[in-house]
């Protein structure tokens, strides 16, 4: 599941600036903004002074990211009495710091609403450093309601209007934007190297704020890719700096995002106690977002701990308050983990319920399969509505032959009877000579259509195959990244030991060396476990993608195949684990005979299901139930011209909610550095080869089972 939406809009406005108007920043300037408010009211001349406008717009632009009740009630008004006076810019700037306020309480109609009259004003009379400022704010409305494309349309916009006037805060602030895209359609690689460029604009300019945000979403990119190490190293920073210049909005957000790693890593007490502190701050300021996000923390830190009561509440409080405001990665998010406390709860219909919820989101949130989707459908009707019209148009042209030839018999007749009648024959033949071209016109016509609507049909076909390429090549890179995270950590704390191991050489604690030598072979076997790790993912990938041209297909035993893989599996696995032991049953067709396929990669779909078995009857026993014995059959069966081989276990089964994934490529239920989830998926493949099917039968609690169905 993605990261939840810490870097706020409400941080991102900050980092904006405002260049419009004055940004107060603490007590006594908000002191000092009423005293002028006060003067201007005892003179009675605020209803015309353009003075009166600016502050209340400075006033109000504190409130709205901390107090937006405060602000949208401060301002009733403002934005008339500045168009009575004809100051475009002070009704610009209130219309601005009103959708401010309406999108930190997450009221998100009302705040696009506000933006887009602003828009209208500062394309027509506004400095052109406000253009790019709207158009960033109505991007974060679009981007909070999960339109990424519409988003990204209105941040490049924003981005080439604030470097034509050369406005290092916009356009930091821009290159932020464009980052939380790429973070939320999980791109998390481009996210990050947007954020670090965002970081070189902040500290060109010695913006603590900003730099601050940066960190925060450089680390928050880095958990996404399993680099804890780096991520707590970049969220500590961002923190401190918030710190540093007392930001409460930065501490507030960069609060979340350090409970988000000490949940990952199983800190769930630290985790707890930082979202209830954000939540508590969240609701003071009536931040619609950081409540939502401090709610989905502690549902998920509550559930692991086992405190289902408490995450439910939660977990509801979250998703009803994101319902309320239209935020669709926080509904995806909410209700994904309400349906697994309900499943943890054994209400399996809630939970169903709510995992509907979280998936109609979700795909949602997938707006290039989207549009690829409907760009397909699309072009399917627009053919087959061509396709109908054409077979119309030929219907048509035999008729208008059959009677043309009629008429011509018919002409034959009279001109044999009647001679007078020829003059009128001939006019009758060239009139049908022409209807004959317009016919093949038209027939040429149709056939240049039909030949362009299958050109666009194998278009979309090899898109629809590059974009699954690029989804394949993504996964390949994000696997085999980690263990080469740890190499390359490991590695670095090596030579470091190496160091200290000659220091206490040269001092001559022979004692203190032999230690660090230990901590150093210790470091080396994790460096040698995890490059094999990484080997293991290329071996799995080139098996994944090989084509075995010595490979034959031949008639082969398939009870003999399946036995004999079977017994390999197990000692295989006995060699490993003196201790493990389980029940082997069989129970073959004997009618079956010979069948053609490649025993080589049946053997080794096989071989594949009988090891996962063991894995899952393993992974149960272990778990201390009392009286259980580990039990493993293979069988085949012949029926209706096709060969089944089934291979089942008694462990816990297969969760419903990863039952559609099973298949895909990298995917695992194994704990990191067991598998390399692409067992199924190259089993699959060779199955579809041989023009098969593999299915799956599974019970929670009661085990599974494989069935490879191939034809004879």
């Amino acid at each position: 599941m993605k990261l939840l939406f810490k870097i706020t809009v409400l941080a991102v406005l900050i980092a904006m600036g405002t260049p419009v108007f004055v940004t107060a920043q603490n007590d006594a300037d908000v002191f000092q903004l009423k005293e002028k408010l006060k003067q201007f009211e005892k003179r009675q001349v605020y209803l015309s002074d353009t003075a009166y406008v600016n502050t209340l717009n400075d006033l109000a632009y504190i409130y709205s990211y901390s107090y937006p009740d405060s602000a949208i009630a401060l301002l009733a008004g403002n934005a008339e009495r500045s168009h009575s006076a004809g100051y475009f810019k002070g009704e610009t700037n209130t219309f601005i710091i009103l959708g401010d306020a309406f999108q930190t309480k997450g009221i998100y109609k009302q705040a696009l609403g506000y933006y887009e009259k602003a828009l209208l004003l500062a394309q027509k009379n506004s400095p052109r450093d406000v253009l790019p400022l709207v158009l960033n704010r109505i991007g974060m409305i679009h981007l909070n309601q999960g339109n990424y494309a519409e988003a990204l349309n209105k941040f490049y916009e924003s981005l080439k209007t604030a470097e034509a006037s050369d406005n290092k805060a916009l356009i930091g602030a821009t290159l932020n934007n464009i980052a939380i895209v790429h973070f939320h359609q999980g791109n998390f690689v481009e996210a990050e190297n947007d954020y670090q460029k965002k970081l070189k604009v902040a500290e060109a300019m010695l913006d603590t704020s900003s730099m601050s945000l940066a960190y925060n979403g450089i680390g928050e990119a880095n958990l996404q890719m399993k680099d804890n190490v780096k991520a707590l190293h970049n969220l500590s920073i961002a923190n401190k700096l918030a710190l540093q210049i007392n930001d409460q909005e930065m501490l507030l957000t960069t609060s979340l995002s350090l409970a988000e790693i000490y949940y990952a890593t199983d800190s769930l007490q630290k985790a707890v106690y930082l979202f209830n502190n954000a939540l508590a701050l969240s609701k003071q300021k009536d931040n619609g977002t950081h409540i939502c996000n401090a709610l989905i923390g502690l549902a998920k830190a509550y559930n692991r701990q086992g405190m289902l009561k408490e995450a439910l509440a939660d977990g509801l409080e979250a998703l009803q308050r994101a319902e309320k405001m239209g935020q669709v990665q926080l509904i995806r998010d909410a209700s994904e983990i309400v349906s697994s406390i309900y499943e943890g709860m054994g209400d399996g219909i809630k939970a169903i319920a709510y995992y509907r919820i979280y998936k109609t989101n979700s795909d949602s949130l997938n707006s290039l399969a989207s549009q690829r989707a409907v760009a397909i459908e699309k072009t399917s009707y627009e053919f087959s509505k061509k396709e109908i019209a054409f077979q119309r148009k030929t219907l048509q042209q035999q008729w208008l032959i059959f009677s043309a030839l009629a008429a011509l018999f018919s002409l034959a007749i009279i001109l044999w009877v009647i001679s007078r009648s020829r003059n009128r024959l001939n006019h009758t033949y060239k009139d049908l000579q022409h209807k004959n071209e317009v016919i093949a016109a038209q027939k040429l016509t149709a056939e240049e259509t039909l030949s362009k609507l299958k050109a666009a049909q194998s278009q979309l076909i090899q898109s629809e195959k590059m974009a699954s390429l690029g989804e394949l090549t993504a996964g390949i890179a994000h696997e085999i990244q980690n263990p080469l995270n740890f190499v390359n950590n490991f590695s670095e704390v090596s030579a470091e030991l190496v160091d200290e191991m000659n220091e206490e050489i040269n001092k001559g604690n022979i004692q203190e060396a032999k230690e660090i030598a230990g901590d150093l072979k210790q470091n080396l076997e994790k460096i040698n476990h995890h490059g094999k790790r990484a080997g293991d993912i290329v071996k799995g990938m080139l098996q994944h993608s090989r084509s075995n041209s010595n490979a034959t297909i031949e008639p082969t035993d398939i009870n003999k195949l399946a036995d004999e893989y079977l017994r390999l599996a197990y000692h295989g696995l006995r060699a490993k684990d003196k201790s493990f032991n389980v029940a082997l049953k069989t129970n073959f067709d004997e009618c079956i005979g010979n069948i053609n396929i490649i025993p080589q990669d049946i053997g080794r779909v096989i071989l594949n299901l009988i090891t996962n078995a063991f894995y899952a009857v393993d992974e149960k026993k272990r778990s201390g139930i009392e009286n259980y014995e580990p039990t493993v059959s293979i069988s085949t069966k012949k029926m209706h011209g096709k060969v089944e081989i089934k291979v089942a276990d008694n462990g816990n089964g297969i969760p419903r909610n990863i039952i559609d994934k099973i298949f895909q490529p990298f995917f695992t239920t194994k704990p990191s550095g067991q598998g390399t989830g692409l067992g199924l998926s190259l089993s699959y493949d060779i199955v579809k080869a041989h023009g098969g099917e593999l299915k799956v039968e599974t019970k929670d609690s009661e085990g599974s089972g494989f069935i490879v169905s191939i034809p004879v």
